[in-house]
């Protein structure tokens, strides 16, 4: 179940729990987080009244479906706040609230909040900054002046894009995982999806930690409590391509893991992810709650 709330200059959806969100711990997986932020707007486009009520988040969707002008997202970062582990998702409906907080020469922003929808208590939130970009030549171009028009001033709280983070160099003994990528992974754009990007780093922090390759992590990272992902976009890939992640824990901070995906020499994507440092404990008390 999927539904708009009307708002001119923010798009605001609720959607009930799907199965294929939960993980095997029986929680909304990060990925399909992601995918909530990335395709939640994409139905606005099936609906004239509803498209009349985000006349803003059409443009996006509309230059897509059109294979014209497409946007990228450059930076993906996402919070997830300790109410996000204090119930079951089992029948969790979630609220997103999802606006745009800086316009550029060529990119955008978009903030997000999650909440329950029921309780309508916070249950992640973060941003992401994309690049309008030329379907066909892979180009930035820029943003027409009909996007500053119809977006309120008022909500463009952010003066420039966030920078991200700041990647450690990697070990010569991290861990590396490899996968390729397979047709279910593409999205409209013909590239990987930037969920899938976050599943391939999540998958391999689980296999680095099932072989006790990490000092604080020795199961499926399901298990754990993610504080907060961060995923730094660099290059495309498409139907066919072999991929290899590096994983390798944080110099100074050993909850957080860091990624590195390359395909061949060329860097993809850089990712971190951040865990509760009393993730251990807290897993231990689901454990008792589920017995």
């Amino acid at each position: 179940m999927k539904y708009f709330l009307p708002s001119r200059y923010y798009l605001c959806y609720v959607s009930g729990p799907h199965y294929d969100d939960l993980d095997k711990n029986y929680r909304i997986s990060p990925w399909n987080l992601c995918y909530h932020v990335q395709c939640g707007p994409v139905g606005v486009h099936l609906d004239t009244e509803t498209l009349a009520m985000f006349p803003a988040f059409y443009y996006p969707i509309s230059e897509t479906k059109n294979q014209d002008v497409t946007g990228f997202t450059r930076l993906y970062q996402m919070e997830i706040l300790p109410a996000y582990y204090q119930h079951s998702h089992f029948n969790l409906t979630l609220h997103m609230k999802k606006w745009f907080s800086y316009l550029g020469n060529t990119s955008y922003c978009q903030e997000i909040v999650f909440k329950n929808a029921l309780t309508g208590v916070p249950l992640a939130r973060g941003v992401t900054h994309n690049v309008r970009v030329d379907f066909k030549l892979r180009r930035p171009v820029k943003i027409p002046n009909k996007w500053f028009r119809d977006i309120s001033s008022d909500q463009l709280t952010r003066s420039k894009p966030p920078q991200g983070f700041k990647q450690p160099p990697r070990p010569d003994k991290s861990y590396l995982f490899t996968t390729e990528v397979t047709s279910s992974c593409v999205d409209s754009n013909q590239h990987q999806n930037m969920a899938i990007h976050v599943k391939n780093c999540w998958d391999a922090g689980s296999a680095a930690a099932c072989s006790n390759q990490l000092s604080q992590f020795n199961t499926d990272l399901a298990y754990y409590n993610l504080k907060q992902v961060s995923f730094l976009y660099q290059g495309e890939v498409v139907i066919g391509d072999a991929l290899q992640v590096a994983c390798w824990e944080h110099p100074t901070n050993s909850k957080t893991l860091c990624f590195t995906m390359t395909k061949g020499s060329e860097v993809i994507g850089q990712c971190q992810m951040e865990f509760y440092p009393d993730s251990q404990s807290m897993l231990k008390n689901q454990v008792k709650a589920k017995l």
